[in-house]
């Protein structure tokens, strides 16, 4: 966190210097320029290149990208206010004049930021309000235009600036804001809490999280100058809008067919988990996290992989077998949930105790993988046999599937068998459905792959247990007896490690906060573990309760309630 961000966020500022300035107006928005810039030079992680434009009688660039903030700090002490207040030909020049940064995952769109009472006249100040409102539409219908790519900041100056219109063209882009005077120091501050959330966002869950857990997350980790309650709000809007931060890669209106389409047999299917690879050329897109396959492309950057973060990017996959030209690498690490998660992309189902579906899955004991989970509590589901379909997971009380336990031993023999059948039957694997899209009609939930057959109208036998029971009330199915695993952790596969000759302990935190040690024979268990797999996992044993330590994580969870708790190494 000490370290700044490689390169340099983009910002373009335009200044309105018209006539319609002069006075109060002029005053406000230097007060309100300088407090911006010295807020960008006091950042500690972020650069940034600033360009100035104003606009007044004439459209100038009086300063091209520069982080020379001093020199920046003067560009209005000796300007005179005079002239038309000509906004329309200022965001001409400035939309042409900047590209766009990444800070992590979090795509930086072009950041324009406009200062102005909100005119927009090609003659004097005088011009009649039918003229000027001419004008303004025909900005509106130029910010439309280019509002997908902009993240535009307006600050409104003077005693009666047009809020109406600045709002417009404000909240007209994404994560577009309407600003204060006195907020403009804290906007500074904006990239700053873009780069603390991009270092926690692999910590929060996809949904279901607040304020508190942001705040939580981003003292955890120290991040420099975190002293305003608003810091933690930007950072809280950032995760929260993290879709809004998203690369434009894909067709949204389109987003079935464009995302989640299945083309070559010689890419890893959709639902296969990945890592970045040894040619990962990027930075931090991935959050350091694992992915999942959702989509193959027909480009280049030829699969489409949404990390554990929900963050969607497309990378390149070598069809020819060459893993050191590869973007991303398959890997077995699963799907970890964390709290408050039910479900995510990339976890593992089978039959839940609803299924009406015959044998789309391809017979009962198949194992799927999600790759995509809507709002109205259904899951998108890739079938080893290639089928694809949406499934009912909480949707009017109904699971058709059920969540499989990826260190269950049965699921990962099974899991083992199945990547083992697509790499020798991978041109049959391949389905002709590039696709599914979810149906509502007045009945209800209607399965892509059922025909339109209704699952009211399915005839099936039901016959429902208590553990179906308690799946239909969202719960899991139990995991089996796994003491074998804990032994067979002390026998043969223990052998072949290279264990290191320096000792260490582990702790591990509690709900309280307080860290504890692990018993010796556990903390041994676990720094073998390490020894042999910094990315791996092994199951530990606290009083009564078993643990799965995931490493890559750096947390445990309880086996029996899922509680997800942090651990740490410490020489």
């Amino acid at each position: 966190m000490e370290q700044r961000e490689k390169g340099s966020v983009p910002v373009v500022l335009l200044l309105d210097i018209s006539s319609s300035v002069k006075g109060e107006a002029f005053s406000q928005m230097k007060e309100a320029f300088v407090s911006l810039i010295q807020g960008y030079a006091n950042q500690p992680l972020v650069t940034h290149s600033i360009a100035v434009i104003t606009f007044g009688r004439d459209v100038n660039i009086v300063q091209n990208f520069s982080d020379d903030y001093n020199t920046i700090l003067h560009l209005l002490d000796d300007t005179v206010c005079e002239g038309p207040s000509q906004l329309g030909r200022a965001l001409e020049v400035a939309i042409n004049v900047f590209n766009t940064s990444l800070i992590g995952p979090f795509f930086n769109r072009r950041r324009l930021l406009i200062m102005s009472g909100g005119h927009a006249t090609t003659a004097d100040f005088t011009e009649d309000s039918e003229s000027e409102r001419e004008k303004k539409m025909s900005i509106l219908q130029l910010i439309e235009h280019v509002r997908k790519d902009l993240h535009i900041v307006c600050v409104p100056v003077g005693r009666d600036p047009d809020m109406c219109f600045l709002g417009s063209i404000a909240y007209s882009s994404k994560c577009g804001k309407l600003l204060k005077i006195d907020e403009a120091a804290q906007f500074a501050r904006y990239s700053t809490n873009m780069v603390i959330a991009s270092h926690i966002i692999g910590k929060m869950p996809t949904a279901d999280y607040s304020l508190d857990d942001v705040t939580a997350a981003a003292l955890s980790i120290g991040g420099p100058g975190l002293t305003t309650e608003t810091d933690f709000s930007d950072i809280y809007e950032i995760l929260v809008n993290r879709q809004a931060y998203q690369m434009n890669f894909y067709s949204w209106d389109n987003i079935e067919s464009d995302l989640h389409g299945e083309r070559d047999s010689r890419l890893p299917p959709i639902g296969t988990r990945v890592r970045r690879g040894p040619n990962w050329p990027y930075i931090g897109q991935d959050s350091d996290a694992c992915g999942t396959v959702v989509g193959h492309r027909t480009d280049d950057l030829n699969v489409s992989v949404e990390w554990d973060t929900s963050m969607i990017f497309p990378y390149h996959y070598d069809t020819d077998g060459f893993d050191q030209a590869s973007h991303v690498v398959v890997c077995d690490e699963p799907r970890i949930l964390l709290q408050r998660e039910k479900i995510a992309v990339g976890c593992l189902v089978q039959r839940g105790p609803d299924w009406k579906w015959f044998d789309q899955d391809g017979g009962e004991g198949n194992i799927g993988s999600v790759y995509r989970v809507k709002d109205d509590k259904t899951v998108h589901v890739r079938w080893p046999n290639g089928k694809k379909s949406n499934y009912r997971f909480g949707y009017d009380g109904n699971y058709d599937v059920s969540l499989c336990d990826p260190f269950d031993e049965k699921i990962m023999r099974r899991m083992k068998e199945q990547r083992n059948d697509w790499r020798k039957n991978n041109a049959q694997m391949v389905a002709s459905n590039d696709g599914t899209r979810s149906k509502h009609n007045e009945k209800g939930f209607v399965n892509e792959s059922s025909n339109g057959r209704n699952p009211r109208d399915v005839n099936k036998k039901k016959t429902k247990n208590d553990e179906k029971d308690k799946l239909a009330e969202g719960g899991k199915r139990n995991s089996p007896p796994i003491q074998h695993e804990i032994d067979a952790l002390g026998g043969k596969n223990a052998l072949n490690c290279n264990f290191s000759d320096t000792p260490f302990s582990w702790e591990w935190k509690t709900r309280q906060g307080k860290w504890v040690s692990f018993p010796k024979s556990e903390n041994d268990k676990i720094q073998q573990a390490f020894d042999k797999n910094r990315k791996g996992t092994v199951l530990v044993k606290i009083d009564e309760d078993l643990y799965r330590v995931v490493l890559s994580k750096m947390i445990q969870i309880n086996i029996s309630n899922r509680e997800s708790l942090e651990i740490r190494r410490l020489s």
